[in-house]
């Protein structure tokens, strides 16, 4: 709590979430040029500047998550976002007249990232992991239309990766093997080579230099089964004096753990959410989807499993949806 406007974490999440937007931005801009002198093929440029799209996207996001309220703080989202920037700055008249734009709504943030996340989906043809991707801009819009709480539009693009994507056998999975496995979606790529460094790589922040504990709360919440698969000590979670810490991040040497941004996992508990908050809820389905993502890391699904008993009303699953992914995610951002 004694965060405040001159404080560096807030300072450099604005400086350096700008920077990227606007590395975007001249991307977008200079492959269009590209395109337009024959350098290179259209098809070769829109995937480029789909890949730049999705980035500018999801940078303006997180930056409305942390530096706005959120959409439904007013009706229709009339209250203030943050500058939704899509000039790439490199001249002096760009810097004067940029510095004149003022802050877009929050409905208006939200539909431009939606923009931006739609056309990824139609111009990206590259599927690597640690590009963005086609199927990226889909999960990613599964996520923000979460927060616009559109329900139905967060199922309709859910139902998108259906059969692209399955979970892992165990949870470790998509951390044990950050970049092969059939569960991760867009990851941040490290390497000996090409890491940030001991400020910034998670196995330096979580595993070396031991930042940030595990809390007690969530630790210490009866949902949390004691014998949790995603509390094996060794596997997924390490104690140092007495406390716990994530093991998702294990390379404390060259730091090549990859970054995970997004994975299915989230996407199934973005539909289970919403299918269970509908005006007419689906709760059975909610009820499976959630499911699939707890049952495989119980000791017992037959004993421990959740079942249409075990919520009395949809508020009730709900805030089980809402705890599973304080355990699923826990110390991925």
């Amino acid at each position: 709590a004694t965060y405040d406007p001159t404080t560096a974490n807030n300072v450099y999440y604005w400086v350096d979430g700008y920077r990227l937007i606007n590395r975007c931005n001249l991307v977008i801009e200079g492959v269009s040029n590209a395109v337009n002198a024959g350098i290179i093929s259209a098809a070769v440029g829109d995937n480029y500047i789909g890949q730049a799209k999705f980035l500018r996207a999801i940078t303006h996001f997180e930056l409305l998550i942390h530096f706005a309220r959120p959409y439904q703080f007013t009706p229709g989202a009339t209250h203030l976002g943050v500058p939704y920037r899509e000039v790439g700055v490199d001249t002096q008249a760009e810097i004067d007249s940029e510095l004149l734009k003022p802050r877009n709504t929050v409905a208006e943030c939200y539909q431009k990232v939606l923009n931006d996340l739609n056309d990824a989906e139609s111009l990206i043809t590259s599927s690597n992991l640690n590009y963005a991707s086609k199927n990226a801009a889909i999960a990613f819009k599964t996520r923000v239309y979460l927060h616009m709480r559109d329900w139905d539009s967060v199922i309709t693009e859910g139902n998108k990766l259906t059969g692209a994507y399955t979970l892992t056998p165990t949870p470790d999975g998509p951390f044990a093997n950050s970049y092969s496995n059939t569960e991760s979606i867009f990851s941040i790529k490290h390497s000996a080579a090409i890491n940030p460094g001991v400020n910034a790589a998670l196995a330096s922040q979580y595993k070396r230099r031991l930042l940030v504990a595990i809390s007690p709360i969530i630790w210490r919440d009866p949902s949390w089964l004691a014998d949790d698969k995603r509390r094996e000590e060794g596997v997924m979670i390490f104690t140092s004096s007495g406390r716990k810490f994530t093991y998702k991040y294990k390379d404390e040497t060259n730091y090549t753990d990859a970054a995970p941004v997004i994975r299915y996992a989230e996407v199934l508990l973005n539909m289970a959410e919403a299918h269970a908050r509908k005006t007419s809820p689906d709760l059975t389905t909610s009820l499976n989807l959630l499911n699939q993502v707890r049952n495989r890391a119980l000791a017992n699904v037959a004993t421990q499993a959740y079942t249409s008993t075990s919520f009395a009303n949809a508020s009730a699953l709900v805030g089980a949806i809402l705890k599973e992914r304080r355990i699923e995610f826990l110390m991925e951002g």
